[in-house]
């Protein structure tokens, strides 16, 4: 065996603490870096820290997401989030539950699909469903249901009320609206005489949890940054009222006589403080201009409904702004941003195009929104057929694909035309 030496090089980047630290502030809400911030004024004298005004109002520096939704009396978003700040102590999971307390309706259910929550969190359906799953254990029984069956079968199997008989009788409870006892009777292997005693138990339950609570719309937590729109487009600003502050005290200590250790200390902890005063205004500027791009390429977005949102990507953004996608994804994660009407998440702004569209890209909201326009549209007894739809959606420009058509009618809960046909029939 022959050891032969060999000379070669290697390229690296390693990550500077400063630059760590800007992209961990940059990732931080702003509660948590006011809770950060306020713990570094504690042990480093060069550092005074000023909470915003929007958490010193509430007689604190630390933000509660509870109080911002709360009113005198309790709101049902003020009770799911205050649940779900306990039972989700992951904030990626967190951010997901937050979105499903987003779609609750005042009755306690859910609004929206879970397919289309998932996709405006990001994240596969598949997790939507386990974090649906921990939701739907949240007192009262009965919140975060899909239907009033579901609803039901939540609460009855809390109480431990449901037997078989119970549990089929909840399943065909358009049997019994229509008087149908007999075939209920038959579907619960009882007598039609039995009917009553299990029906009974269905109005020991509450069809509509949510109606308890007082039912305030508001954002679960206050935005970021605030759009406006003036004669000249839209111009974008941070929320001062949320954003905490430092000041770095240059003469905070006295020179007099000190020792060299006592003097490397004191100028680390200068060294620290101007580090800590940088990073916060970085985080400050990459929010400003990420969101001046969204808001820039999403003006019609913004003008006229999410129908209107263009394809738009973390990449996208990153490549305008020189950045890694990474440090985009960090500044957009958990943001919110006022707007004349209401405030958005960040992440609303992105879509990604529809694939194998061909041509111009298409957004995949632009097209979801189609699909459930064209649908909502047509005469019930002559319902649409995929194929239908996407030479409509060809003559109206936009160009997607039968399978597409399929998906975004799947995450709607709109049925096939078959099964559309079929409900107006029976209607």
């Amino acid at each position: 065996m022959e050891l032969v030496q060999t000379i070669s090089q290697r390229q690296t980047m390693q990550m500077g603490g400063q630059m760590l630290q800007s992209l961990t502030i940059l990732g931080m809400a702003s509660q948590d870096l006011s809770e950060h911030l306020r713990e570094k004024s504690e042990s480093n004298p060069f550092v005074t820290y000023r909470p915003p005004s929007a958490f010193a109002a509430r007689g604190g520096d630390e933000f509660d997401a509870v109080a911002a939704v709360a009113a005198d009396r309790p709101s049902l978003m003020a009770h799911v989030v205050g649940q779900i700040e306990l039972a989700f102590p992951a904030p990626a999971d967190r951010m997901i539950a937050l979105y499903f307390a987003e779609a609750l309706e005042p009755t306690g259910w859910l609004g929206q699909p879970v397919e289309s929550i998932a996709l405006l969190a990001g994240c596969p359906p598949g997790k939507a469903e386990q974090v649906l799953g921990v939701l739907q254990g949240f007192e009262p029984a009965g919140l975060f249901a899909r239907s009033l069956s579901d609803c039901l079968m939540i609460q009855a199997r809390e109480a431990d009320l449901l037997t078989w008989e119970l549990e089929t009788l909840i399943a065909n409870l358009e049997l019994l609206a229509e008087g149908r006892t007999k075939e209920l009777a038959d579907l619960c292997d009882c007598e039609p005489r039995d009917i009553p005693e299990i029906v009974a138990q269905i109005r020991g339950l509450n069809p509509k949890p949510g109606l308890a609570f007082e039912h305030t719309p508001a954002p679960v937590f206050p935005p970021d940054l605030v759009a406006t729109r003036g004669t000249d487009g839209w111009t974008v600003e941070l929320n001062r009222a949320t954003t905490p502050t430092i000041k770095v005290q240059e003469e905070r200590l006295p020179d007099g006589k000190i020792d060299a250790e006592a003097r490397k200390q004191r100028r680390r902890a200068l060294s620290e403080a101007r580090a800590l005063a940088l990073a916060l205004e970085r985080r400050g500027d990459t929010l400003l201009r990420t969101a001046a791009v969204l808001v820039a390429r999403q003006g019609q977005f913004l003008d006229r409904g999410s129908a209107y949102l263009t394809p738009l990507t973390l990449e996208d953004v990153a490549g305008e702004l020189g950045v890694h996608p990474s440090t985009v994804s960090r500044a957009v994660s958990g943001r919110m941003i006022q707007t004349p009407g209401r405030a958005l998440p960040l992440r609303a702004f992105f879509s990604r195009p529809v694939s194998g569209t061909g041509g111009e890209a298409v957004s995949r909201d632009s097209a979801m929104d189609f699909v459930q326009r064209v649908v909502g549209a047509e005469n019930p007894r002559e319902p649409l057929s995929d194929d239908a739809i996407v030479s409509l959606a060809q003559s109206a420009g936009l160009r997607i694909a039968r399978r597409t058509v399929a998906k975004y009618r799947s995450v709607l809960g709109l049925g096939s035309s078959y099964e559309r046909r079929r409900r107006a029939m029976d209607a």
